[in-house]
């Protein structure tokens, strides 16, 4: 009977371990749609903010950022739960390739626990970190911004890179990176086309004189400042909708896994009882057997 017992255990754990990962997986679902409609409303100001480079390209130079200095950067977007395949390991194992085990000087800015334990682990020089909520917003994003800024008046880096993953579909993530300084004209345009954006856009200025306040390098200023944030806050989203779809896929996995062990485990106690049972009977009829 202990083996019953033990079997009729196994099922219970299970089953609580199904409703988990089902009840997991249903708010994933959820947050996945809300990120993904956050990426579509963030998409609206890339429009804007693409119109207004079309009209004034000509008077500004958006792709002359240079500096002497030889540091980098570099911007690591994880994630702060588990849960989420293999999510996190492919952009540490990134970031590894590329820069750790080249012993690149470079300084690190970590957003998320799951890089921060890594950084940590390789005794990374890590300037700042940041845990972002799932509902994030561009007030979480102050001291990132406030230290990109800050350093480069200062020119203390020649490089700054960010790396997430890209959300291609609810199956694909792909890790990636892009520059965000300096900030390169065919880098730009491919992150563009990444997004899968139409940018193209045609001007309605007709040919009227533009009046630039309070003045182009001012504006020019603002500008690569609005670009940087976007693209930062565009690569944030985009791994935190792959955080989302990673996790919907793998608590399926997770609750189809529980209901074939349920099944097999129910199969198990079954074929366990009826063997119990069987050899009850025949021990019955053998003592009536001897009895006789």
């Amino acid at each position: 009977m202990a083996n019953l017992n033990q079997i009729k255990s196994k099922i219970k754990s299970v089953k609580n371990l199904k409703k988990i990962t089902r009840a997991l997986e249903v708010v994933s679902t959820v947050r996945l749609q809300k990120n993904k409609d956050k990426a579509a409303a963030l998409k609206n100001y890339l429009l804007d903010l693409m119109f207004i480079l079309n009209n004034i390209g000509q008077q500004l130079n958006l792709f002359s950022d240079s500096s002497s200095a030889s540091k980098k950067l570099i911007i690591l977007v994880t994630t702060d739960r588990g849960l989420c395949g293999a999510l996190n390991s492919k952009i540490i194992r990134q970031v590894d390739d590329l820069h750790v085990r080249k012993n690149d000087d470079a300084d690190y800015f970590v957003i998320g626990k799951k890089g921060l334990e890594y950084a940590n682990r390789m005794n990374l020089n890590i300037v700042g970190q940041l845990s972002l909520p799932d509902n994030f917003s561009n007030e979480d994003l102050i001291p990132l911004f406030d230290y990109i800024e800050s350093s480069l008046d200062e020119g203390y880096y020649g490089e700054i890179k960010v790396y997430f993953n890209y959300f291609k579909n609810s199956l694909i993530q792909v890790p990636t990176n892009i520059d965000i300084y300096p900030l390169k004209k065919e880098n730009f345009h491919q992150f563009l086309s990444d997004i899968e954006e139409e940018y193209d856009l045609k001007s309605d200025l007709r040919g009227r004189q533009l009046i630039i306040e309070p003045d182009v390098q001012t504006l020019e200023k603002e500008i690569k400042r609005q670009i940087r944030s976007y693209m930062i806050l565009s690569a944030l989203i985009q791994n935190k909708t792959g955080e989302f779809a990673s996790r919907m896929i793998a608590m399926k996995n997770a609750k189809d896994n529980s209901e074939s062990t349920i099944n097999n485990l129910t199969l198990t106690y079954n074929k366990t009882r009826q063997g119990m049972i069987t050899q009850e009977i025949s021990e019955i009829t053998g003592a009536t057997s001897a009895m006789e």
